[in-house]
């Protein structure tokens, strides 16, 4: 009697691993973030167009599932607004039509995922992958679901196709995007199996825009936050000696910003004393960046009937033996500049 009690708790264990694997899986197949500008493919959106992303995948069911929604994460720089401009469709193969696009919103923040601990989708996708690859976090993630419910039955495979159409705004940048695809009847559980989350392969940039090309791709020596700026707002200056570890300017211990502001006037206003004005502070005992903070209209002791335009800035030690500039941090990336010592600059602007 007892063996044939364990018998039917083994027996009733091993349907219920069973039910687990073989749950509905989700794939995510393919990602295109390529555009086409005169019959050519390529990896970049002229600043103010609307670009494409596609996204192709599948569904292996398993079981019966009735009135889910298809989900879909985005993860773009913060500055193309997607929440404002964003349109999303997709097709199904579930559909009457199979090739109408059919639309998506974003999904409310009252509408928790099923699994996902009491967080929103965006607090959990920016938890779990963060900004992914990128080395900027002026970057969010943005959430749709499918308007129409659907209900899968089991054995089924339907593929979808989405389509995500946006605005790339002013700015002239690279960054790498991210995919993500769930449903509503798992909602971010454990594992992978009814969740993707894809990275391009390839650096998504924005030409013809505005200032120089923002980098969200690469560790560079320089980083300035906020991204966007006018010269009353509080202003931060990184130098990362992290992404070489062999410079010498982070092994002398002693870090201090070379600058010069350009006014709309037409005025140059440097700053190149060494003092505690002009030193960066290294973050703690253990890292390898040191920063500055400044409020560049007072930093720089500009007329108050002018505007700063621009930063040209260097990164030296105290007596200047040291100066870490463009050059340098191009030569980091294999590229060439003909100028020596070029500055690495900064543009103000207003979003």
């Amino acid at each position: 009697m007892i063996q044939t009690i364990r018998e039917k708790k083994a027996f009733y264990t091993i349907l219920l691993l069973l039910g687990l694997i073989m749950f509905s899986c989700v794939y995510l197949d393919s990602v295109k973030v390529t555009q086409i500008y005169d019959g050519e493919e390529v990896a970049w959106a002229k600043a103010g167009d609307i670009a494409t992303f596609t996204l192709k995948g599948h569904i292996e069911c398993h079981e019966d599932h009735n009135g889910v929604k298809f989900v879909v994460g985005f993860l773009a720089p913060k500055s193309w607004k997607v929440s404002q401009n964003a349109k999303v469709t997709y097709k199904n193969d579930l559909a009457e039509d199979p090739n109408q696009e059919k639309t998506m919103s974003l999904i409310p923040e009252t509408s928790l995922p099923k699994n996902g601990g009491g967080r929103t989708w965006v607090e959990a996708l920016t938890q779990e992958y963060g900004v992914g690859p990128n080395v900027l976090d002026d970057m969010e993630w943005v959430v749709f679901w499918t308007d129409d419910s659907w209900d899968i039955v089991n054995n089924a495979n339907p593929n979808y196709t989405i389509y995500i159409r946006t605005n790339v705004g002013e700015q002239n940048m690279k960054a790498t995007l991210g995919f993500f695809v769930n449903h509503t009847d798992d909602g971010f559980s454990n594992g992978g199996d009814h969740k993707k989350v894809k990275f391009s392969d390839e650096c998504f940039e924005v030409v013809d825009g505005k200032g120089l090309t923002i980098d969200y791709c690469n560790d560079h020596y320089n980083k300035v936050q906020p991204l966007a700026s006018l010269q009353d707002d509080f202003v931060t200056f990184s130098f990362n000696g992290a992404v070489n570890l062999d410079n010498a300017l982070s092994k002398s211990g002693e870090v201090y910003l070379k600058a010069i502001a350009v006014t709309d006037a037409g005025n140059r206003y440097t700053v190149n004393e060494k003092s505690g004005k002009t030193q960066l502070t290294k973050e703690n005992a253990f890292s390898d960046t040191y920063s500055i903070t400044i409020w560049p209209s007072d930093f720089f002791s500009v007329n108050d009937d002018e505007h700063i335009v621009s930063v040209d800035y260097w990164f030296t030690n105290k007596n200047e033996t040291i100066v870490i500039s463009k050059t340098d941090d191009d030569a980091l990336l294999g590229e060439e500049n003909p100028e020596e010592m070029a500055p690495f600059y900064f543009e103000f602007l207003c979003e």
